[in-house]
């Protein structure tokens, strides 16, 4: 950008970056900062780098809202426009805070309230009938439950409670992918469950009463006759088997949210 405080003559005399202009004295007084060539073209410069940015050219409409090529140059360019995911720290709800954010609760949405983000992310009149995808379809209905490609309404994915996972292909450098394939595809109860065996003999190895594990782990250590059995693991907290619980590591709770 120029640098004001030498290519102006009457500005209020502080230096970058407080530099401000000045209004006339008086009506033809001519000590009001000027107006010249070298700030329209400073002014024109930096609309046309955020447009090159975006890879965007001039469509003749004068700037207004919901018309503007710079705030869709500035969405473009640095991937902040409506549909752009963020994990939301801030307290309280975006919608208090005055952020253009919806957090991904499985909420329906009316299309004329949100129409930039139903434009980006609205998945398509030939997937909208797909179950696979759990979010991002038009229904016909305020409560999200019947399906139709005229419907006013969108279904937004409900991300709470889960993690986040890549979509791709069926081979991901050179390794066999075992994730979602289609966009707010939902994946669950996929742990596989497994036993431990151990090998153990007749009861004659046994001091008294039902076998336990140690008593296993003896007898297996003093027989050659042995068989093999299959025992469910106990975590001491779920009981055995640990039926209907995750399997998973430390977690770190947030939000997650989507721009509109």
């Amino acid at each position: 950008m120029i640098d004001y405080d030498a290519s102006f003559t009457n500005t209020n005399g502080s230096a970058f970056p407080d530099t401000l202009a000045v209004n006339v004295t008086a009506p033809g007084a001519g000590d009001g900062t000027e107006f010249v060539k070298l700030m329209v073209d400073d002014i024109w410069g930096r609309a046309q780098a955020l447009m090159d940015y975006a890879g965007l050219t001039p469509d003749g409409v004068t700037e207004a809202p919901d018309t503007a090529q710079i705030l869709e140059a500035i969405g473009l360019g640095f991937g902040v426009g409506p549909g752009m995911g963020v994990i939301y720290w801030k307290d309280g709800t975006p919608a208090a805070n005055g952020d253009r954010v919806l957090l991904l609760q499985g909420q329906v949405i009316l299309i004329a309230s949100y129409p930039l983000l139903a434009a980006a992310c609205y998945i398509g009149d030939g997937n909208n009938a797909d179950t696979d995808y759990t979010g991002f379809y038009k229904t016909s209905d305020a409560g999200g439950t019947t399906r139709s490609t005229s419907g006013t309404y969108m279904v937004l994915p409900d991300a709470r409670g889960l993690s986040l996972k890549n979509i791709g292909d069926a081979v991901v450098n050179t390794r066999t992918k075992t994730g979602p394939v289609k966009l707010t595809e939902l994946q669950e109860d996929q742990g596989q469950g497994h036993y431990h065996d151990y090998e153990w003999s007749d009861t004659a190895q046994y001091t008294g009463g039902a076998p336990n594990k140690a008593d296993n782990m003896i007898g297996a250590l003093n027989s050659t006759a042995t068989d093999r059995v299959s025992d469910p693991i106990d975590d001491g907290t779920n009981g055995t088997p640990r039926t209907g619980l995750n399997t998973r590591d430390s977690v770190l709770a947030t939000n997650f949210g989507i721009t509109y």
